[in-house]
């Protein structure tokens, strides 16, 4: 009996021994698998197709740099494409066939109107019409009795003097009733206006039953290609001597604030506004795209042309984090690390770099945060 106690005793010990060991085995097992896998790689963050579709890249470049001078600026049409259609006659407005913003074809019609000026020049075209119409038989008759020896020279200059005049008078009478749009087929004294040169539709001041008098200076259609836009900033008397023609000049608009529109300083004007106190100066924008339209507000800035150069990057880029400047570098395709930079001067869209990134290199722009955030997290 005593026996079997101590071998009871004997086997439960043993299988508590037992489990002991297998646990020991299992988790040093689980150490040793631990420490086969592959290190987590924490100096760089890759992001994937559709994480990238929400950053933007730009490039650590070279630029000139000066000290930019910010005005607030309005864009304009630019004059030199502008044309301005003032009414020659008086009337009313029949017809309208365009509306703002239409593109018309040049020689286009815009607009009818019924005019008693128009029917006085297509009256005055038919009275002399119908004389150089008798002229004209008068000198034929004068010329057969003339040579049939029954008319006097005198006679017959006479007659050519009469058929010259009316000649003259049906031909300035053409001259003008096409000057005004008229035909000859078709007396019905309506006026067309008709666009001299192609491009959009920028003003309309008319519409259908208007009553127009062409002594009243004002324009009724206003026609612009749009194509080359003017912008004119308001300089402040005290920053006149930092402006020269040929400065470069960089526009950006409430419409658009991401993107920045280049052009230089073409006209700077002779004039101040004596309550303000400031001087217009106008840039020249291409605007083959068609984003700037007249009117709009722009924040313009101007560099000097004489400048030193300068490594730089956007100031979007830059992330302040524990008071120290960072920017996310790609390093490769879809591979960022967070890199510590050395700043120097701060422009309005650009920041000096003097050290940390060297030009050529990509850095991201629009969510740098966002990436560098992920970063921290590894």
């Amino acid at each position: 009996m005593i026996i079997k106690k101590h071998i009871t005793h004997y086997m439960k010990n043993f299988n508590f021994l037992l489990i002991l060991t297998l646990l020991i085995t299992s988790c040093g097992g689980d150490k040793k698998k631990e420490s086969q896998q592959a290190p987590v790689m924490k100096d760089k963050l890759v992001l994937s197709e559709s994480q990238m579709v929400h950053i933007k890249i730009d490039t650590v470049r070279e630029q000139k740099l000066a000290d930019q001078l910010t005005a607030v600026g309005e864009v304009s049409f630019a004059e030199d494409n502008v044309v301005r259609i003032y009414p020659i006659v008086s009337g009313t407005v029949e017809k309208i066939f365009v509306s703002l913003g239409d593109y018309v074809q040049k020689g286009q019609n815009l607009a009818t109107l019924l005019s008693m000026d128009m029917s006085q020049i297509q009256r005055d075209y038919n009275i002399s019409k119908s004389n150089f119409s008798v002229e004209e038989k008068n000198l034929a008759r004068a010329q057969e009795l003339f040579s049939a020896g029954m008319m006097s020279e005198k006679e017959f200059a006479a007659a050519k003097k009469d058929y010259n005049n009316a000649l003259s008078e049906l031909n300035e009478r053409t001259q003008i009733l096409k000057l005004y749009g008229g035909s000859s087929s078709d007396l019905d004294a309506i006026y067309n206006v008709v666009a001299p040169r192609s491009g959009y539709i920028v003003e309309r001041s008319i519409t259908e039953g208007t009553l127009i008098r062409n002594d009243n200076n004002k324009n009724i259609f206003t026609i612009s290609d749009l194509k080359t836009i003017w912008v004119w900033a308001n300089i402040h008397e005290s920053d006149l001597s930092k402006v020269s023609e040929g400065d470069e000049v960089q526009v950006k608009t409430i419409a658009y604030p991401d993107k920045i529109f280049k052009g230089r300083v073409k006209k700077i004007a002779t004039m101040l506004d004596p309550d303000s106190r400031v001087i217009k100066i106008r840039t020249e924008l291409n605007n083959n795209e068609g984003l700037l339209k007249p009117e709009m507000f722009a924040n313009v800035v101007i560099t000097p042309k004489v400048s030193e150069k300068a490594v730089v990057i956007s100031n979007t880029s830059i992330i302040l984090e524990n008071n120290q400047n960072y920017v996310m570098l790609q390093t490769g395709k879809n591979e960022f690390k967070k890199v510590q930079i050395k700043t120097g001067r701060v422009f309005h869209y650009y920041t000096e770099v003097l050290g940390g990134v060297e030009v050529g290199q990509s850095v991201v722009t629009d969510g740098s945060l966002f990436v560098l955030t992920a970063f921290n997290q590894l």
